[in-house]
């Protein structure tokens, strides 16, 4: 549109530059510090404002308990109109993806803290702790069995989700690259979001209609891609 005014649009530009947030991980290994990791074009996977993230807020505190994220009820709680409130978060979809990737983002840190390896081996391990514990973690499970479709479409679309993981799993292979642990053969947020879309075929597969998959074909594939070489190098031991 051009009919923005000159204000709204420096805020825009000023937004649409900003620098991804992230925060150091407390722990040697595998560190959460992004040293200058491209955007690859991903769309935002977080709240746009303090209003977006106050409402965002309110709905992870329900889904954490395991209740319904009803827009209405949602809308009480913080005072507002529905109006209102929809003007804030857009809509629910929008509104259960940033839940879900913030929930995704906690996971992921928590299963950060514990890895000791680097390199390949430690986001090879990251991943499997990571997948494992988003797998089993309760308030998950509640919202899968009380909305399935939604979560498959919401988790394997291209939206805040796959983004907000692809961003993460990104900042891990920038560093370790800084650090001169690995080399990636592609650019990171390429290799990223293929390794995310690939976990996220084996983690629900059985949503789809599908047999349940064995996360250690995924985490092998995932090796794979992130060290190619190596893998020839053992075929052609084996061989």
């Amino acid at each position: 549109m051009n009919d923005a005014s000159p204000t709204r649009s420096r805020r825009m530009s000023a937004a649409q530059t900003a620098p991804a947030r992230s925060r150091a991980a407390k722990t040697p290994g595998l560190a959460a510090k992004t040293p200058g990791l491209a955007e690859g074009g991903l769309e935002d996977d977080r709240p746009r404002n303090t209003a977006e993230a106050e409402v965002v807020k309110a709905a992870v505190r329900r889904y954490t308990r395991g209740e319904a994220i009803d827009m209405s009820d949602l809308a009480v709680e913080l005072g507002v109109g529905r109006a209102t409130l929809y003007r804030r978060v857009g809509n629910r979809d929008r509104l259960l993806g940033l839940v879900l990737a913030d929930r995704t983002e906690y996971s992921f840190r928590r299963a950060q803290r514990d890895i000791r390896e680097t390199g390949v081996p430690g986001i090879v391990a990251l991943l499997n702790r990571f997948m494992t514990d988003v797998l089993d973690a309760e308030p998950l499970k509640i919202f899968v069995q009380r909305e399935p479709l939604l979560f498959i479409r919401l988790a394997t679309s291209m939206g805040p989700i796959e983004t907000r993981s692809a961003r993460l799993l990104g900042e891990v292979m920038a560093t370790e690259q800084a650090a001169g642990r690995f080399t990636p053969w592609l650019p990171i947020p390429v290799l990223a979001e293929a390794i995310v879309r690939l976990g996220d075929a084996f983690m629900y597969a059985h949503l789809l209609g599908g047999p349940r998959r064995d996360l250690r074909t995924s985490l092998d594939v995932t090796s794979l891609l992130l060290d190619p070489a190596a893998a020839r190098e053992a075929a052609a031991r084996v061989g």
